[in-house]
């Protein structure tokens, strides 16, 4: 029998001889087993960033609006996946973009209906996961990981509106996370219902800040995204006060002007077994790292490659080096440098 690859709704069946309910939530054959990935996208290191960015405050929605309710899919096998991928249902976002959904909230609930959030801050391993287990033509539907999302910053949503009366979801033109046309804000089908609950939606978040994505209805930007880092902190990593996020560096600054370069005291030569017949004999690897402002390599990528062997070991080799902090007016500062590691095989 032929494996089934593609894209396929689930139904909860009644019992036998009764009708079928309509599809509850939407899933896919991951393109690898999600434990695997889990696995490796646990032991990857978020995209190199650099800028001037806001100190992380992120905040549970529903300590600034007790009337939001959750559903949050990926705490549960309710999702496209069908496996869960966080170990708490809870939704944080930044502070400004968590008070201007609670502010939606408030307007929407004059027109009788309230919020019902299926997601917020996702830690990027999360989004890496999403991306490794997507098949490729669907890929529109997940975020990069060598990008991050703004899910990763804090500053994305999911979300859809319940009727007050019932406390039920009301009617959309597509299931959240389903990966076709009908999850288009702009799509035409569906019930005249469907498409004005999903304008209600949009109108009440543009109206705060919010843009729509392109290809989901419930997905939504705030708008100083950029000014925030992508993030890689698990809800457990969030200080349960304040939810800001912990020990991540506000700043990482370029070399230059008043910024001093980090000085090496310990820098030890890769270490290479047995390299095989299509490793290149010599040359250079170049790298870029983060520096922390105790003069630690928190993280590497390679920039020019040789091959992936080398390139293996000149990653191993940087991420053991020691540096004398790099300095901002005489304080240690987190600064990304560029790195050389040079090959000369016999």
């Amino acid at each position: 029998m032929r494996r089934l690859l593609g894209i396929v709704l689930l139904w909860v069946s009644m019992a036998a001889g009764q009708a079928v309910e309509p599809p509850q939530f939407f899933h896919i054959q991951p393109v690898r087993p999600v434990e695997e990935l889990r696995r490796e996208a646990i032991k990857a290191q978020p995209p190199l960033q650099s800028g001037d960015f806001l100190k992380p405050d992120l905040v549970e929605l529903v300590k600034l609006d007790p009337s939001i309710k959750l559903d949050i899919r990926y705490a549960t096998s309710r999702n496209f996946l069908s496996t869960p991928v966080y170990d708490e249902a809870k939704a944080f976002m930044q502070r400004p973009a968590a008070e201007a959904v609670a502010r939606a909230s408030q307007q929407l609930h004059e027109k009788g209906f309230g919020l019902l959030i299926y997601d917020a801050y996702r830690p990027w391993y999360v989004t890496k996961i999403f991306w490794d287990a997507t098949p490729v033509d669907k890929h529109q539907f997940v975020a990069d990981p060598a990008k991050g999302s703004q899910h990763n910053r804090g500053c994305a949503v999911d979300l859809t509106m319940v009727d007050l009366k019932t406390g039920e979801p009301v009617p959309m033109t597509g299931l959240y996370d389903e990966m076709s046309e009908r999850s288009y804000p702009n799509y035409k089908g569906g019930s005249d219902e469907e498409r004005r609950n999903r304008e209600t939606l949009r109108a009440a978040m543009e109206a705060e800040g919010f843009t729509v994505y392109d290809y989901e209805w419930w997905h939504f930007d705030y708008k100083d995204y950029k000014k925030y880092p992508v993030l890689n902190l698990k809800f457990e990593d969030l200080t349960g006060g304040t939810g800001a996020a912990q020990d991540s560096p506000t700043k990482v600054y370029l070399i230059g002007k008043d910024v001093k370069a980090p000085k090496p005291y310990f820098t030890p030569w890769p270490t290479l077994q047995s390299p095989g017949p299509k490793v290149k004999r010599g040359g250079t690897v170049a790298l870029r790292a983060i520096i922390d402002s105790s003069g630690d390599v928190v993280r590497a990528e390679v920039v020019r490659s040789l091959s992936p062997e080398l390139d293996a070991a000149a990653i191993e080799a940087v991420r053991k080096w020691k540096f004398h902090p790099a300095t901002r007016n005489k304080q240690p500062v987190v600064v990304q440098i560029h790195l050389e590691v040079n090959f000369i095989l016999p």
